[in-house]
Parts: structure tokens; C-alpha cells; sequence
């Protein structure tokens, strides 16, 4: 049912949208900062099971702070749903790969992304020119991200930062650095309630946010924002989480 709905459900996104010229907004410029032709770019991997709409919410607020954030949707058979360069829409098949060939698959395209986007961005938008470029993920996405990173070649990589989310280190299948590593490149780790009692940290910051269940990362909480539903499901499906991680 979730995958299902994950696979339908609407994102409110608007395809080809203008970017909006924070220089000219008198309400958000800031005449200290002379970046905003030059925004940071965070290319962002889904979870096991999740798409590139799994966590809008989060992507509306960075885009808010002037970061462009790039969704990605990996044809490795763990995205809920996603159409492939033929037209055809593959939806979830957890054996369409084996773990390995999944992570491999899923870096090699946030790589690919990495090097794709800064100039695609500046031919679609004209006079903007990305600065930091960033690989992010939730869940099964912060291997993913690891992996990219970890594989850049470091003579010329544009990778300069890593932004986790309950990162799902055990299914690094052996291929990453283990739990409480640092990172090549500078990265920070938020985690649940769940994953601190597992004691999950990587690169060179972990945050704990406190009453936090793993679905808080992304957009599941909105989809039920009531305890007693999403509470006991996060028992049986661990992408959901209360409306409001905060304990006040």
C-alpha cells in the first residue's frame, strides 16, 4: 500500500518552474553576501523503497536558503516508481539487482549527477553558476551518497560536502568504512531516536534529533499527522514518525 502510494501520489511540483532571482528580492537579499548567482547545489538520494518525492518538504526549505537541491530517482528496482530514458516506468522489484549492484548502481548515478548539473543548470539558467556541490541522502540514500563520494576521483572531483539523514551504514554491504568513520570529504549525520540508541554516526559531525523517528526525514508524518496512527506504524513500516519530533 505505501509503495503504492508512493509510486501515485502527486509532489505539487512545477515541471520547467523560473528560478526565482533572490538578488532582486528585497525581502530575502542580504547586501553582505554576494553568492546569489552562485548557490550550492545538494544532489539528494531517496531511501530503500522512496522516490525523488519523498522529502519535499525538506527540498522547499534549503531551496528557501538559496541551495538548489537536486532529487534524484535510481533505476536500481529501489525506487518506488520511476520512468527510465526508454519511456517505460520500472516500479519497485527489490530483486531486479543484487545489494551490491544496487549501491553501485545508485553512486554511480549521484556521480553522475555531480558532473551532469552544474553545467545543465548554468545553460537553463543563464548567469547562475553553481558553487558547493553536495551529495545528500536519507536512509538507504546516505550509503549512496557515502559510496559516490568515497569513489570521486580526488584530482577533480566538485564533491565538496555530504548531508546524512539516518544513514543505513548496514547496507553498505561491505563496500563502505565502518560505523563512526570520517568522511574524505567534510560531512554531517543527523539521526532518529532509532539510530542513536543503534549508535549510528558518521563523518565529522552527528546530530541527534531528539524525539525524532526515522520517517521525520521525510514527508511520511504529513501524509498522517496523527501520533496514534503513525506512532504504532512506525513498528511495521519504519518510514513513518510523529508530526512533531520535538519533545517539548
Amino acid at each position: 500500500f505505501l509503495l503504492g502510494h508512493l509510486a501515485d501520489a502527486s509532489s505539487g511540483c512545477i515541471e520547467n518552474a523560473t528560478m526565482i532571482d533572490i538578488e532582486s528580492d528585497s525581502s530575502t537579499a542580504n547586501s553582505e553576501n554576494n553568492d546569489n548567482n552562485n548557490p550550492p547545489l545538494l544532489i539528494y538520494s531517496h531511501g530503500y523503497g522512496g522516490n525523488m518525492d519523498m522529502a519535499t518538504y525538506f527540498f522547499r526549505t534549503m531551496a528557501s536558503k538559496g541551495m538548489i537541491v537536486a532529487a534524484l530517482e535510481h533505476t536500481d528496482g529501489t525506487a518506488s516508481s520511476t520512468v527510465l530514458d526508454t519511456g517505460i516506468e520500472r516500479r519497485f522489484n527489490e530483486y531486479l539487482m543484487t545489494g551490491r549492484q544496487q549501491l553501485t548502481r545508485r553512486a554511480s548515478e549521484l556521480l553522475e549527477a555531480a558532473e551532469f548539473l552544474p553545467d545543465e543548470i548554468e545553460r537553463r539558467y543563464r548567469g547562475t553558476t553553481v558553487g558547493t556541490v553536495m551529495l545528500g541522502g536519507h536512509s538507504y540514500g546516505a550509503p549512496s551518497a557515502v559510496m559516490a563520494a568515497n569513489g570521486a576521483p580526488a584530482e577533480n572531483s566538485n564533491i565538496r560536502g555530504l548531508i546524512l539523514h539516518d544513514p543505513a551504514l548496514g547496507m553498505g554491504y561491505g563496500m563502505l568504512p565502518p560505523n563512526g568513520a570520517k568522511s574524505k570529504i567534510p560531512a554531517v549525520s543527523y539521526v532518529s531516536d532509532e539510530y542513536r540508541r543503534a549508535n549510528v554516526r558518521y563523518g565529522d559531525l552527528t546530530l541527534h534529533v531528539r524525539g525524532a523517528f526515522h520517517g521525520n526525514f521525510v514527508d511520511a508524518p504529513l501524509w498522517a499527522p496523527w501520533g496514534l496512527v503513525m506512532r504504532p506504524l512506525s513498528l511495521v513500516v519504519p518510514a513513518a514518525g510523529p508530526a512533531r519530533p520535538f519533545a517539548g
